[in-house]
């Protein structure tokens, strides 16, 4: 009877061992401390009058204290009695008495108290005068070819506690439940499975023991198993998942059964996916590794769900499902950080400058193709004279004027600011606008002979943003970093810049520092979604004419005449970090009546695992061409991705 209780003692002490306060790791100092406290188990124990049983206590987390036991029954003695207790296990040994005591079941409590590690309680339950009978039904389990479980029946006939365990088990069968302890007249059901897989034909014999504190003794079980010719095919994955990033995928088809078999791979109806090897034959126990490869030639932007069928000679079939992520790059992809960029609608090209590397680049998006200039030293902004056949490209004190025909330099001429904004007037002359020193004065190059002359008139302000009138007589401007914001318009009539005046505004109506020229020149879009007149007569220049419905503040602008379009991305976030959106909002010319909105398409970064994640685009230059039937938003990957500099043109059809 003893040797039962043991068995279980020995498990009990494992859960202790196992108990998660006795796993300190190194890097635990930064954890609250938890206070000391004593463990036993188990804390409920069913002894018979004959039993000796176990308890176990411990201190959690593992610290040094001592122990006594503070009450007890009068009826059970308890070995030791008292201690030290560290960073063992001390198991204490309990002895029933029932001297004097009557027939039946005895309740009673123990108490473990310790010198800061609190107490410990156990229920004691004694059945005195016990006689534990087991008994099985049936005592012979037979498993013909088609059953797959049993059950049994284990109870206790007698008196006391029956402590029972099955032992001996053949590894062709499984219980779901192993042992226990029964009452006097309580009995469990135990369900007994079949396990064929891997074994040969025939009829296959064991014996199991119920290994019990009865007192008849154990029990012999006598078992069988009558094992079937049997085809069992097996596929070692329930499902094949392709990342956007992965071409290729292993899956194993095996035979588990007893007989061979042969096998075929049926996927006639996914002509993306091919296999090898595609069929095969099995013996038993054997297995093959199958590859399944994609050709991602024809696949569109979706997940797609496909299913491969395989089948055996034996009549059997298993169904492997297979997602697929896919994702077709439109966008064109562009290395470097775009610094600024123009559109060319004489030549349908999109002029861009960017660092790392430092270049002018020509871009043709109707058939993909680029010119590159290596400049020597880092672009700050670019501009494109209104023929299309020059370039200006301004640096912190100087500029490069560039033939677009030929992507060479034809002169490079100091200027002393560092630009901030720049125009390429058709006059021949180039017109700087300083990046700092608060009020300043507008560089005019002459670029006949590389003469700077500084603008007259009034002071303006650095970071002016400029654009040149269609008509090639005015730049207009829009101011930073005062408040109220405003337009400007300068005269270049005469080679000179002259500042002719400002809006006839002062506060009325927000600027917000940038400005777009409509392509037939009689409207200016402020930054901040305000429209107004452009006009050669000063009482009716630069005056209020409506405004673009929506939230936020135009990141890029451009109207089409032949499209009768205005296109444009604004922007998003909070006041102190708003970046360019990803949606492209869309207005006629007429009125400026809102006809609806275009997303732009993200960034697939790869996640490492074949797979990826999806970031949001910011349109930060938009542009029509020439005939109004395309736009091209030059887009950046959105802050936050983790990626360096993704950049690319998006090309958007016009609706």
């Amino acid at each position: 009877m003893k040797s039962q209780l043991k068995i279980k003692s020995v498990y009990l002490l494992l859960i202790i061992l196992l108990f998660p306060w006795g796993c300190k790791k190194e890097d635990d100092t930064n954890k609250p401390v938890v206070e000391a406290q004593i463990i036993v188990s188990p804390d409920d124990i069913k002894l018979n009058d004959t039993d000796t049983g176990s308890v176990f206590i411990s201190i959690q987390p593992s610290s040094e204290f001592t122990w006594n036991i503070a009450s007890k029954p009068d009826w059970l003695e308890i070995n030791p009695s008292s201690g030290t207790i560290d960073n063992s296990i001390v198991e204490l040994e309990l002895i029933p008495n029932t001297t004097g005591l009557r027939v039946g079941k005895i309740f009673g409590e123990i108490e473990i108290i310790t010198n800061g590690a609190g107490k410990g309680e156990i229920s004691v339950e004694l059945s005195v005068d016990a006689h534990p009978i087991a008994s099985v039904t049936p005592a012979q389990i037979s498993f013909s070819e088609t059953e797959t479980d049993k059950n049994i029946i284990i109870s206790n006939t007698g008196s006391g506690f029956l402590n029972w365990e099955l032992q001996s088990l053949p590894s062709w069968l499984s219980v779901d439940l192993q042992g226990g302890i029964l009452y006097e007249g309580e009995q469990t059901k135990i369900i007994v499975y079949a396990h064929r897989s891997g074994l040969d034909i025939g009829t296959l014999t064991g014996q199991a023991v119920l290994v019990s504190n009865s007192e008849e003794g154990d029990i012999n079980i006598d078992l069988s198993l009558v094992v079937p010719a049997n085809a069992i095919m097996t596929l070692s994955e329930p499902i094949l998942n392709y990342g956007y990033f992965e071409n290729s995928q292993t899956f194993t088809v095996k035979n588990e059964g007893n007989i061979d078999f042969d096998w075929n791979l049926d996927n006639s109806s996914n002509s993306y996916i091919s296999a090898s090897p595609n069929s095969g034959t099995l013996t038993k126990g054997d297995s093959t590794v199958v590859t399944l490869t994609l050709d991602r030639t024809n696949l569109s932007s979706q997940t797609y769900d496909a299913e491969i069928n395989i089948n055996n000679s034996k009549g059997q079939s298993k169904f492997l499902p297979v997602q697929i992520k896919h994702y077709e790059e439109e966008k064109w992809l562009i290395n470097g950080r775009v610094i600024d960029a123009e559109y060319d609608r004489n030549n349908d090209v999109i002029i861009v400058v960017s660092e790392s590397p430092n270049e002018l680049r020509k871009f043709n998006p109707s058939n993909n193709s680029m010119e590159t200039l290596v400049l020597s030293s880092p672009p700050t902004c670019v501009s494109v004279g209104l023929d299309g056949n020059y370039a200006a490209v301004g640096h912190n004190g100087s500029l490069s004027h560039i033939n677009l025909s030929t992507m060479k330099v034809e002169d490079r001429f100091a200027v002393t600011t560092d630009a901030f904004d720049i125009i390429l007037a058709p006059n021949n002359w180039a017109y700087v606008f300083p990046r700092k020193e608060q009020w300043e004065k507008i560089r005019c190059i002459n670029l006949s002979n590389g003469v700077e002359t500084l603008h007259t008139g009034g002071s303006i302000r650095e970071e002016t943003k400029v654009k040149l009138h269609p008509s090639g007589d005015y730049i207009y401007g829009a101011d930073n970093g005062v408040s109220p914001s405003d337009f400007e318009k300068y005269n270049i009539g005469n080679g000179t810049a002259e500042y002719l005046y400002d809006s006839p505004y002062h506060g009325d109506f927000a600027f917000s520092g940038d400005i777009w020229i409509s392509d037939d020149g009689n409207r200016l879009f402020a930054k901040s979604r305000n429209v107004f007149n452009a006009s050669t007569t000063k009482a009716t220049d630069m005056t209020y004419s409506g405004n673009l419905a929506g939230e936020g503040s135009i990141a890029t602008l451009d109207f089409s005449t032949a499209a009768q379009r205005v296109y444009a991305v604004f922007t998003t976030g909070n006041t102190w970090e708003k970046t360019p959106g990803n949606i492209i909002r869309k207005y006629e010319t007429n009125f400026l009546a809102f006809q609806g909105i275009i997303e732009l398409p993200g960034f697939l970064i790869p996640d490492g695992t074949g797979g990826g994640n999806f970031y949001d685009s910011e349109g930060h230059f938009g542009f029509f061409n020439s005939n109004g039937t395309k736009y091209f938003v030059v887009s950046k990957i959105k802050e936050g991705s983790g990626a360096q500099n993704e950049w690319a043109i998006i090309t958007v059809d016009v609706e």
